[in-house]
């Protein structure tokens, strides 16, 4: 029997794994966390909204398209990272291993770059702590040290004249003890960042996406698929800078005030018309 060409079965390998992808998605639900049935209510449920992405957008994947891990550190860890990062490269991504996220500034690659959105899925510091409160405070204190690297790689209309302000996304479970990490709070503690809002993480919207724990995976051992966290309701928090989003109130109240007096205006003339036709009928 011939022998396949290395580069042949690269892309059958791929293209295997595409049609697992879509076969997966296909039998998966609209919505993450469906609610229980009640006979009295519509059985229509309301179509998730479209992630907040661009073809166009400049992202930044911390822990995802930079590791803290070497690359034969890395290998050993998860037993299916080439194939997923083969994938990635494929697909145009840049992989940048021994990052640390909490000081993206000694990355040379990053070096003199903005991003539209720096986004850092269910962050975890991995130190294996048992007792949770330290636990808690050792996450904390990844998270505030990330935000704050962060913000100088944010693009920005009126800082840069870049097209995009930059958001940071950062992906949480929203159980115990994860809902204690007050995340919010800690990025507004850097006093430079403020929240936009918080929306659902729905992972078959981004077909092939596989949580994975930073202690590792193993085929036939570490769970499968999503399973751990969608059980876990996790939400992504959309953060931006400050000054940003109080100059998109500002825009917003004088767009709102502007319909206001608009609307006055049109109601004046009408008065004026109903007025003056009241005159001429009494004169």
């Amino acid at each position: 029997m011939p022998k396949v060409k290395p580069k042949l079965k690269a892309s059958l390998i791929k293209l295997q794994q595409e049609k697992q992808y879509r076969d997966k998605i296909n039998f998966l639900p609209s919505h993450p966390y469906p609610k229980p049935k009640d006979k009295h209510k519509s059985t229509f449920v309301k179509p998730p909204p479209t992630p907040p992405y661009n073809p166009e957008d400049k992202i930044l994947l911390v822990g995802e398209a930079t590791c803290l891990d070497s690359e034969e550190i890395l290998n050993k860890k998860y037993d299916d990272a080439k194939l997923h990062i083969q994938s990635f490269i494929e697909y145009g991504g840049k992989v940048i291993y021994e990052v640390d996220a909490t000081q993206l500034e000694k990355c040379k690659l990053l070096k003199g770059k903005r991003f539209d959105k720096i986004i850092f899925n269910f962050p975890h510091a991995g130190l294996g702590i048992k007792d949770q409160d330290r636990n808690i405070l050792s996450n904390q204190k990844l998270l505030k040290a990330f935000f704050n690297s962060a913000i100088p790689f944010l693009s920005s209309k009126s800082l840069y004249s870049d097209m995009n302000d930059g958001e940071i996304h950062v992906t949480m479970k929203t159980v115990e003890p994860y809902n204690q990490w007050n995340v919010k709070q800690l990025a507004k503690s850097t006093g430079h960042l403020a929240i936009k809002e918080s929306i659902d993480f729905i992972p078959n919207q981004y077909p092939g996406y596989e949580h994975r724990r930073t202690l590792g995976y193993q085929q036939g051992k570490s769970k499968n698929d999503n399973d751990e966290i969608l059980s876990k309701k996790p939400k992504t928090i959309i953060i931006a800078r400050k000054e940003t989003l109080e100059l998109e109130k500002q825009q917003r109240e004088a767009a709102e005030n502007s319909d206001d007096y608009d609307d006055k205006i049109k109601v004046s003339g009408r008065k004026k018309k109903k007025f003056d036709v009241n005159r001429r009928g009494k004169n």
